[in-house]
């Protein structure tokens, strides 16, 4: 009798739990320890739960990997609204070693979070669009979206803006404003804002003297 009611106890208390409060187990005392809980709020449709239950399967915590759990745990949070899981689903479809390999998929899945403000896929389309994969290059779109990135301090857009002002590409040739924007990354070793800097040797341009067009002329800090 002791038992049932012991075990009742702990179930009435998991069903009882936040996600913060789960998440604070987690880091606490591993990810085995907070896994019935995190499924439970799954069961709620807890878009925070089930975007941890996916990170938890894709990387294998504390138990074995398993892509397509992630996957559907993934799906699940970002068709209730979580970016974070819409943005690893489309890593995922850009990855050619899994069966949902999808690059034109995976294209509309950053576009459609990057549409509601996600900075990590903001990122994402800027770098399609001046490179010109999955889609024809476009140099005035991609500055459009690195600079959206920027604004939310998702700072390896910075890097790709210097090298747009750097290289040309779109804009006319500012190296003082590429120096600006490579600056602080070129100073913490962001590896691209680093070969940016030595490839333009930035550090000696430091005056910016091009026009000052619209609104954005220094990364947000």
């Amino acid at each position: 009798m002791k038992i049932i009611l012991s075990l009742f106890f702990f179930i009435s208390i998991i069903n009882a739990m936040t996600f913060e409060e789960v998440y604070t187990i987690k880091q606490v005392q591993g990810t085995m320890k907070a896994l019935s809980a995190y499924k439970e709020l799954a069961k709620k449709n807890d878009p925070k739960a089930l975007h941890e239950l996916g990170l938890i399967y894709l990387k294998g915590d504390g138990i074995a990997e398993n892509l397509n759990q992630a996957f559907e745990y993934f799906q699940k949070a970002s068709d209730l609204g979580n970016l974070e899981s819409t943005y690893v689903l489309g890593k995922i479809y850009l990855s050619q070693k899994t069966k949902y390999y999808n690059p034109k998929k995976a294209y509309n899945t950053f576009l459609d979070a990057s549409d509601k403000n996600h900075a990590k896929s903001q990122l994402m389309i800027g770098r399609f669009l001046l490179l010109g994969e999955i889609v024809e290059k476009d140099y005035e779109k991609a500055l459009y979206y690195f600079k959206l990135s920027s604004k939310q301090k998702e700072y390896d857009a910075n890097c790709y803006i210097a090298y747009m002002y750097a290289s040309g590409s779109g804009v006319f040739p500012n190296f003082g404003r590429a120096h600006v924007f490579a600056k602080d990354q070129y100073k913490k070793g962001n590896k691209l804002c680093v070969k940016v800097w030595k490839d333009y040797n930035l550090g000696k341009y430091t005056k910016d003297d091009g026009w000052k067009i619209g609104d954005y002329n220094e990364p947000a800090r």
